[in-house]
């Protein structure tokens, strides 16, 4: 019996300073940055790469706090970092805006 291949996941920043939020996703990847598309949600932002995959980040259960979609419709814009496992420094970032 074959083990099913665990998707590729990502610890990722949405933000910058204390409205910082940390999440565990499956984006980004290679081909995927920079996004295509940012859908703004009222609780969450819906992200398309460039490889066509899409991904939720937040949720109506788990909403992304309101700083974070603040900071995306600010004129800097959010910034989404994907982070090193074990340093914890940026590994590759863009900045988003809303």
């Amino acid at each position: 019996m074959t083990q099913p291949e665990s998707p590729e996941i990502a610890i990722v920043r949405l933000g910058e300073g204390e409205a910082a939020q940390f999440a565990i996703g499956a984006l980004p990847r290679a081909g995927r940055l920079p996004f295509s598309k940012v859908e703004v949600h009222a609780t969450h932002l819906t992200v398309t790469g460039q490889d066509g995959t899409t991904e939720e980040l937040g949720s109506d259960a788990e909403p992304l706090a309101p700083a974070v979609i603040e900071q995306l419709l600010s004129d800097e814009g959010l910034v989404f970092a994907e982070l090193d496992e074990d340093t914890g420094a940026p590994v590759s970032t863009e900045r988003m805006k809303g």
